[in-house]
């Protein structure tokens, strides 16, 4: 079972694009952990208060296979805040999903990662998603190999099952790598002759030796004497 943190500011995140996501995150499974600030966040819609798992400054993203960035106007907090700058950059470069919905994609454009990449954001981040790189598109929902966004809380479902089907080929594809690791292992394991691999000779391999000494030698012929 996949593990994901998703951040909401500890005010005025918005409620679809947490709820909603996470509604879609779990159905297929996945786990769920929520990293803020503060212990306790409250969305801006209908004040609703969430209990976090862990504060952002305690967050390893090597703990997690996914990091999805809630948007809403407290998200704004994050823009500059180093610690989830660098949280998103080392999610990406750790080769795991990345995601951000509303103004959050705006995040990750702060961090670094979206230099041309495919990517949408509410359109109050749109100028920011240029100046960063990006390949930004009029679509409600982007995805670009790891990184999924989307621009607002009315596609949040629709956002939800996409990271869902990114991480899931993700780990597919993690899984097929080490797949292929292990087997090149296996197939190196015996020491072969680098002239010659189909020689059954026993270079490579130490001297073979019988498992008894002289003593048992003398012994031997001592008793075949007496006989």
């Amino acid at each position: 079972m996949a593990d994901i943190l998703m951040v909401i500011a500890p005010e005025d995140f918005r409620d679809e694009e947490y709820f909603h996501t996470r509604e879609e995150l779990e159905k297929v499974g996945y786990k769920i952990s929520v990293a803020s600030l503060k212990d306790v966040a409250r969305s801006s819609v209908e004040k609703k208060e969430v209990v976090v798992d862990v504060l952002i400054e305690e967050v390893d993203v090597a703990d997690y296979d996914a990091l999805v960035l809630v948007g809403g106007n407290g998200a704004k907090v994050y823009f500059e805040d180093e610690k989830v700058l660098e949280m998103c950059y080392q999610t990406y470069e750790q080769g795991k999903v990345l995601g951000a919905i509303c103004i959050a994609p705006g995040i990750l454009a702060r961090a670094g990662v979206l230099a041309g990449k495919k990517a949408t954001s509410f359109a109050s981040e749109r100028e920011t998603l240029d100046e960063s790189g990006a390949i930004t598109s009029d679509s409600h929902v982007v995805v670009d190999g790891q990184i999924v966004t989307a621009d607002g809380p009315e596609v949040a479902h629709e956002f939800g099952i996409k990271v869902a089907e990114a991480l899931k080929q993700n780990l597919a594809s993690l899984h097929d790598e080490s797949s292929d690791e292990n087997s090149d292992e296996e197939e190196g394991y015996y020491p072969k002759d680098s002239d010659d691999e189909d020689d059954d000779s026993d270079d490579g391999f130490p001297e073979n030796k019988a498992y008894y000494g002289e003593e048992d030698k003398k012994h031997e012929k001592r008793v075949s004497e007496e006989e």
